[in-house]
């Protein structure tokens, strides 16, 4: 192997290990946001049962920390095995297939389909920004910074993606692409 191709490997290793370390950042940030959606929800059902009332602003931002929550774990999920696998499908096929199936074409396949996820949400970001959009009733929460975790997570898992085929084409054995540091 020439000097150039040894760096370029170590370079996007060493991209790909950023990218992982953003990946695990948002997993953090989304986990922060469940813990503080988790207690806000105890604190107002308490206070709705207790003295009867209720916090609007609680009952609006838990339903959009479920947007947080799942985006900004897409990546880092990914990169922890956790991913949904049809067991009962692949079981059945034999190894050749399942590897090829798991490590090109579902790959390639959710880089497609999470380009025009991410787009869509991208296109919901700018529109609900540029009319600053908010819900409809009180307390009146702007909306886009809530839609642009899906661009933004969408993207992130794009680049693990894209980072875990190069390192399958460049021969990387199945679960290097979660340890190499």
């Amino acid at each position: 192997m020439s000097h150039s191709a040894d760096t370029s490997e170590t370079g996007e290793q060493a991209q790909s290990s950023v990218i992982e370390k953003v990946a695990g950042f948002a997993v953090h940030v989304a986990a922060g946001v469940l813990q503080i959606a988790a207690v806000g929800l105890v604190v107002n059902a308490l206070y709705r049962y207790t003295v009867g009332g209720g916090f609007p602003v609680i009952n609006e931002a838990t339903r959009f920390a479920l947007l947080v929550i799942v985006f900004l774990g897409l990546a880092g999920t990914h990169i922890a095995g956790g991913h949904v696998r049809v067991e009962i499908l692949l079981s059945n096929l034999p190894i050749w297939q399942r590897r090829a199936l798991e490590g090109f074409l579902v790959p390639i396949v959710s880089i497609f389909y999470l380009t025009l996820l991410g787009w869509a949400g991208w296109q919901a970001t700018a529109q609900m920004f540029s009319h600053g959009t908010t819900t409809p009733t009180r307390p009146f929460i702007v909306l886009w910074p809530f839609v642009a975790v899906i661009p933004i997570g969408c993207g992130l898992l794009i680049l693990v993606l894209v980072f875990y085929l190069l390192r399958r084409l460049a021969g990387a054995t199945p679960g290097d692409e979660s340890r190499s540091n």
